[in-house]
C-alpha cells in the first residue's frame, strides 16, 4: 500500500524504528506458523486423531522454545539500539504482548491433548469456527503490525476488526458452555470437563490477541497526524 500525506508522520520517518518494527513482524508470523499447527492440531480432534494431536503438541513446543529465544534476543536488540525511550516503551509492549499470545498457544495445544474423547455435532463445528475466528484474528494482527510502517489508519481498521472478532468469539464461548452444561448425553464428567478447558483456551487466546492488537491500537493513534 502507497503512503499517503495523510498517513504519513514522524514516526515513519526514523529509519531505527522502522527496522525494528519489520523484526516484531517476523516475530509475529513465527506466531502465525503456531496458530496454524494449533488449528491442525483441532482438527486431528475433531476426527479422533489422538495420535496426531499429541505430535502438534510436541511441534508447538518446540515452536515455542525457537519464540522465546527469539523474544530475548529481540529485548536485547532494543536495549541496544537508538530507537528514543519512549518508542521503546511502545515497541517493548508488542513484543511482550505477543509473548503472551504465543504461551497461551501453547497453554491451548496442551488442553486438546488432555484426554481422548469424541467431539461431534455442533459443538465440532462451533470450535471448528471459534479456532478459524482466532486464526483470523492472528492474521489481522500480523497485518496491522506492518502498517505500523505504512499507513496508521488502515492499521487502526485492522485493530478494529480484531476487537470485533474477539466480541462474535465470546459469544459463542458462552452459547457452547451453555449447550455442553445442558447437554444429558455427555456421561463422563472428566469429558464435559475437557470440553469446557477447550473452548474456554481458545477463547483465551482471542483475548491475548486482542490484548495485543489493543498494544499496536496505542501506537498508531499516538502517532496518527
Amino acid at each position: 500500500m502507497e503512503n499517503s500525506i495523510e498517513s504519513f508522520t514522524p514516526w515513519l520517518i526514523r529509519r531505527s524504528e522502522r527496522r525494528f518494527i519489520e523484526d516484531i513482524m517476523e516475530y509475529s508470523l513465527d506466531m502465525r506458523k503456531e496458530m496454524d499447527i494449533l488449528e491442525a492440531e483441532i482438527e486431528c480432534l475433531l476426527k479422533d486423531d489422538f495420535n496426531a494431536c499429541i505430535r502438534s503438541m510436541e511441534k508447538i513446543a518446540q515452536k515455542s522454545m525457537e519464540s522465546t529465544r527469539m523474544r530475548k534476543e529481540m529485548i536485547r536488540k532494543l536495549e541496544q539500539s537508538t530507537i528514543t525511550p519512549d518508542h521503546r516503551g511502545y515497541l517493548a509492549n508488542i513484543i511482550y504482548s505477543l509473548s503472551e499470545v504465543g504461551s497461551y498457544i501453547h497453554s491451548a495445544s496442551a488442553r486438546l491433548s488432555l484426554k481422548d474423547i469424541e467431539i461431534r455435532g455442533e459443538l465440532g463445528t462451533g470450535i471448528r469456527d471459534m479456532m478459524a475466528k482466532t486464526s483470523g484474528m492472528m492474521s489481522l494482527l500480523v497485518e496491522s503490525i506492518g502498517l505500523l510502517n505504512s499507513n496508521l489508519k488502515v492499521c487502526l481498521d485492522k485493530t478494529e476488526a480484531i476487537n470485533t472478532l474477539e466480541e462474535e468469539i465470546d459469544i459463542l464461548r458462552r452459547n457452547h458452555l451453555r449447550n455442553i452444561l445442558n447437554d444429558d448425553s455427555i456421561g463422563d464428567f472428566r469429558d464435559m470437563q475437557v470440553m469446557i478447558e477447550i473452548i474456554n483456551s481458545i477463547e483465551h487466546l482471542s483475548d491475548k490477541i486482542d490484548d495485543s492488537a489493543n498494544r499496536v491500537e496505542v501506537v498508531a493513534m499516538t502517532h496518527l497526524p
